[in-house]
């Protein structure tokens, strides 16, 4: 943790780091079950299959599952960007592209069904490769948060950035005590 100002929020960005993980497991789980994991399934679960006796995806039903993730999604992402971007963590260009992937996979993968139902079916492969690209992220920060707020990384990062500008590293302020 570069600023010791942030260690305060160590506890809620472990825990919103848990979130995450759960989240993107809960979500992968799902993901495998209802649509599967062939371009094939996917383009099924949308256009119905007369051997599994599926019919196809309504508008409706679309958007009853995109509307409330195109809020969701979106807010998760932008809080979690904002707590690394605090801790300067990253360089801009990764920073700015684990950005640019975990948006872009999110409104690929919730427009993507419409996609497959209404425009072309093999956009299913969009799907796929979106929902992937998205967990991947969501892993990426979430490792990221740990990597920055667990206590004892964060504590040995404060001190050689510390000894870094010269100041003693006995007690840096800010710093958690080891009393």
């Amino acid at each position: 943790m570069r600023d010791p100002r942030l260690a305060p929020f160590r506890a809620p960005a472990l825990a919103f780091a848990a979130l995450l993980l759960v989240s993107a497991a809960s979500g992968a789980v799902l993901f495998v079950l209802k649509l599967g994991t062939t371009a094939a399934r996917v383009q099924e679960f949308y256009l119905g299959s007369e051997a599994r006796f599926a019919a196809p995806r309504t508008l409706g039903g679309i958007l009853e599952v995109a509307v409330p993730h195109l809020v969701a999604v979106p807010l998760v992402l932008f809080a979690v960007a904002h707590l690394v971007a605090f801790t300067r963590a990253l360089r801009p260009r990764a920073y700015a592209a684990l950005v640019r992937l975990s948006f872009g996979c999110a409104l690929a993968g919730a427009l993507a069904g419409l996609g497959v139902r209404f425009v072309a079916p093999w956009l299913a492969w969009v799907k796929i490769g979106a929902f992937v690209g998205l967990e991947a992220a969501l892993v990426a920060w979430a490792v990221l948060l740990v990597g920055l707020f667990l206590p004892e990384r964060a504590e040995a990062h404060v001190r050689r950035a510390a000894a870094a500008d010269g100041a003693s590293p006995q007690r840096v302020p800010g710093a958690p005590r080891r009393d």
